[in-house]
């Protein structure tokens, strides 16, 4: 009974993980292997220097960090309330126009008269961009709302994928 119980080999957690342990080690390695190389920069860089050279650059950084660290603890509690930084709500402003990636609600649907509007809306586009002089009309509606024709093909696509489910 114990074979026909037993795991798949193909399906066995320890194999999914083979790649992603793989993928770690190699990112490993080579940072270690960055971490050498600048140790061995630096180190050539600063062969020169004695000791009692590093001594004084010892001396230098701790003198220098521990003033900034003293510099801020004192500023902070100073009685100074002007703040340096200003926190600022964020407001939508009223006229955003969305993102052309956004998708439409997955629960809206579209009734039939809404989508025979769509299409008359349409055919009254086209035949404009056909007439002369309807033409100055469809350059300024097609100016001021760039993305209407796409977006009517894309109302029109839903509306037909609603029957296709």
């Amino acid at each position: 009974m114990k074979f026909i119980f037993k795991r798949n080999s193909k399906n066995s957690p320890a194999e999914t993980y083979d790649f992603r342990d793989n993928l770690l080690k190699r990112f490993d390695e080579a940072n270690l292997r960055l971490q050498y190389r600048c140790a061995n920069w630096l180190e050539r860089k600063t062969a020169h220097l004695s000791r009692q050279s590093w001594i004084v650059i010892l001396f230098c950084f701790t003198i220098f960090t521990g003033g900034c660290s003293i510099y801020i603890m004192v500023n902070s509690f100073s009685a100074n309330t002007t703040k340096s930084i200003t926190i600022t709500p964020i407001s939508k402003p009223t006229n955003v126009v969305p993102f052309e990636n956004e998708t439409m609600q997955q629960n809206a649907t579209i009734s039939k008269t809404e989508f025979e509007r769509i299409v008359r809306f349409r055919e009254y586009m086209d035949s404009l961009g056909r007439s002369p002089t309807g033409k100055k009309r469809y350059d300024s509606i097609a100016q001021y709302r760039p993305g209407l024709l796409d977006s009517l093909t894309i109302v029109e696509h839903y509306y037909h994928s609603q029957f296709k489910k």
